[in-house]
């Protein structure tokens, strides 16, 4: 995934001669796949228990699913992360939040000691000070560990 046509770019200065390689912002669907993952989970672990019967699980699926999203607050979660957008440079991984411009973080690609799928909607990074974050609701997470990988393995020109 590339930098979006009407994007503007990062807020945070880049560095002479520093560039933009790609940007990544959350996906609703991918949210909601999750959120209708678990609920299914929820469901199927209620009927495993003998709660429920066949027609009263399919009933109660988008039950679950609305109160996983809204009882465990997971809406919350993507209201938080919606306005997350996340940019590779050749240099360093930028963070920024629309939603909370203080919210801003940058690292080095040298500081990312490993990174990590989880499921197909979200990447671990961890870094080398023994911290670490998620990118998440993101589609590709395999194709942006590939992506950083890249770019952290290509010679740094000064």
């Amino acid at each position: 995934m590339t930098l979006e046509p009407h994007h503007p770019g990062p807020q945070t200065p880049l560095v002479a001669g520093e560039t933009v390689l790609a940007m990544w912002r959350p996906r609703f669907w991918l949210f909601a796949q999750r959120a209708l993952l678990l609920g299914f989970v929820t469901a199927l672990g209620l009927s495993g228990f003998g709660f429920l019967i066949w027609w009263q699980w399919l009933l109660a699926l988008p039950v679950l699913t609305l109160v996983y999203v809204f009882v465990f607050d997971d809406y919350a979660t993507w209201v938080r992360r919606r306005g997350d957008c996340w940019y590779l440079t050749d240099r360093r991984l930028i963070y920024e939040s629309a939603d909370t411009p203080g919210e801003q973080a940058t690292v080095p690609l040298s500081g990312i000691a490993w990174m990590r799928p989880w499921f197909w909607w979200s990447l671990r990074i961890g870094l080398t000070g023994g911290t670490a974050t998620t990118i998440r609701f993101v589609p590709g997470p395999r194709d942006i560990r590939r992506r950083i990988e890249a770019a952290q393995n290509q010679p740094q020109a000064n």
